[in-house]
């Protein structure tokens, strides 16, 4: 549902204990220009031997204004790990006052104290929604990814920073603004945090690796509003207003809303030819042909020879490499607009089951949740374990 989230408290609504004896980390200026500064906070030492998960705390001192009405505390956690030390385990709405106390309570941990209320109200600038997708009938994350991987990247995510890392076991669209990633959550799980998309395993999550392998595939898909500016411009678009609180994002319905929004619209919408069931060139032509039969037989080949084009290799992103050096961007726009004219009518076509899977989970939200680990203890009907809860 919701994995990492930045919110926003004017200093004024917060309490700084003055607990230094008790070696709780003290702020430690970051950065300093004219008229600001940035200062971080860490957990202590011994916060840390508790294998705990803390947030990350930023203060933002506007230092021309000389009040405390110019200061901001920045509060960066991810969700899920503040509850179960790890991100495979996804939350569901019901646990936001859980979270709420969580947060609360190890905010109090490194000398910061907000209520309640405060945090259920903060502001918003940063969200990443997040679903673990399931695979089963034998697909890979990898083969999935290969297959995405054939996409025809939209405009607004600049090709240069459209990544296929570590062996084809992520994909990341970005900009500054937002950002689109998959990657197989299962093999990050063993990556150095250098190379690994989530930089903040731990030790415990990286313990989850030895019961999961085992298991059915797991695709991360993440959609990350990284600036409050898209973060409004998103919710504006599927009308839930803007300038969002912790409350208001914490919701299901927005959560699913916005990852089916960039599904839909980055990938799903343009591509169900692209991932229909593997056709020799002659059945795709016949096919063509019956889904509009108002062609000229040299416009139909013309439009098999591009579909198989984006099936093979790299797909689409590769025929545009080559396309370019004897034309222009606009007859690749126009190539492009035949390409999703016959790519809606052969929608008829069956997708591949993978491509259903994705969009089922999507739309039908099921938390994820790692196995129970055998060797905590079930002594009555439910009991809690590394702050777990286990049914019996």
């Amino acid at each position: 549902m919701i994995d990492t989230i930045i919110l926003s408290i004017p200093r004024p609504k917060t309490i700084e204990l003055d607990l230094r004896i008790q070696g709780v980390g003290l702020w430690g200026l970051q950065s300093r220009a004219k008229g600001f500064e940035k200062y971080i906070r860490n957990p202590s030492i011994n916060d840390k031997k508790t294998g705990l998960y803390f947030p990350r705390l930023t203060g933002i001192k506007r230092t021309m204004q000389g009040n405390a009405a110019g200061q901001t505390l920045k509060i960066e956690f991810s969700a899920p790990k503040l509850i179960y030390k790890n991100n495979l385990d996804e939350l569901e709405e019901n646990d936001f006052d859980r979270l709420v106390q969580t947060l609360g309570d190890r905010m109090k941990r490194m000398g910061i104290i907000v209520s309640r209320e405060v945090l259920e109200q903060a502001s918003v600038t940063a969200v990443h929604y997040s679903k673990n997708i399931v695979l089963s009938g034998g697909y890979t994350s990898q083969y999935v990814l290969s297959e995405l991987g054939k996409i025809n990247l939209a405009k607004r995510f600049d090709l240069t920073r459209a990544r296929y890392m570590n062996d084809g076991q992520s994909i990341t669209l970005y900009t500054i603004a937002h950002s689109l990633i998959l990657y197989d959550k299962i093999a990050d799980l063993v990556k150095p945090d250098k190379r690994a998309i989530d930089k903040e395993q731990g030790p415990y999550q990286r313990s989850l690796f030895e019961s999961l392998e085992k298991q059915d595939e797991v695709l991360r898909f993440e959609v990350r509003l990284s600036k409050k500016q898209k973060l409004n411009q998103v919710f504006a678009k599927l009308g839930y207003g803007t300038h969002p609180t912790f409350r208001q994002v914490f919701m299901l319905e927005k959560s699913l809303a916005v990852m089916g929004d960039y599904w839909q619209s980055m990938i799903k919408g343009s591509a169900t030819a692209l991932f229909a069931y593997s056709l020799t060139a002659k059945d795709l032509l016949k096919q063509i042909l019956i889904a509009d039969n108002t062609l000229k037989p040299k416009q139909a080949l013309y439009l098999t020879g591009l579909l198989q084009t984006g099936k093979e290799g790299n797909g689409l992103r590769e025929a545009r490499t080559i396309l370019v050096k004897y034309g222009n961007d606009r007859t690749w726009y126009r190539i492009m607009d035949d390409y999703k004219a016959i790519s809606e009518r052969l929608s008829i076509l069956r997708p591949r089951d993978w491509l259903e899977q994705i969009s089922n989970q999507l739309t039908n939200y099921k938390a994820f949740q790692t196995e129970r680990l055998s060797t905590c203890p079930v002594k009555k009907s439910q009991v809690k374990c590394n702050h777990y809860e286990y049914d019996k």
